[in-house]
């Protein structure tokens, strides 16, 4: 997991082609960028713009992909995601290939990161995560979940 933001803070010089280009893309992202999805590169790099209804991340169940590399950028509001490893969660839901997506048990340790506009998470595969946590209050936030294909 990696986090930063788009101005260059906690962006490591070793980032691929991909992410860099996502990050070049959030640079143009605002609040009036159009909800919905965008291929970049057809399956393999495409990003969701959203609206989210924040909550409390204890209300949220874990997610973890095989396929794609994930990163959250706020665009407007603030976000906490909880991340774990994955590997020592069980399985609630078996993982889908279709969604490539299984959801987890919340296990003895996780960490939060808090987003805030234009910061972002680089969440990697097997990394468990629960986006969407609500930091002080509940409110609509704004935001992009890149997938990178790995």
């Amino acid at each position: 997991m990696i986090s930063g933001n788009i101005d260059g803070t906690g962006v490591p010089a070793c980032m691929d082609d991909y992410l860099m280009r996502a990050m070049e893309i959030m640079k143009g992202l605002n609040t009036e960028s159009p909800s919905g999805k965008v291929a970049v590169d057809g399956d393999d790099f495409y990003y969701t713009v959203m609206e989210v209804e924040v909550k409390p991340v204890e209300e949220i169940r874990f997610e973890m992909h095989r396929q794609y590399i994930d990163i959250h950028y706020v665009i407007e509001g603030n976000e906490r995601i909880a991340v774990a490893n994955g590997n020592m969660l069980k399985v609630s839901q078996p993982y889908s290939e279709e969604k490539d997506c299984a959801l987890c048990y919340d296990g003895q340790v996780m960490s939060i990161i808090a987003l805030q506009a234009q910061d972002f998470c680089v969440i990697y595969p097997y990394e468990a995560h629960k986006p969407g946590g609500m930091v002080n209050d509940f409110c609509k936030i704004k935001k992009a979940v890149f997938k990178i294909k790995v």
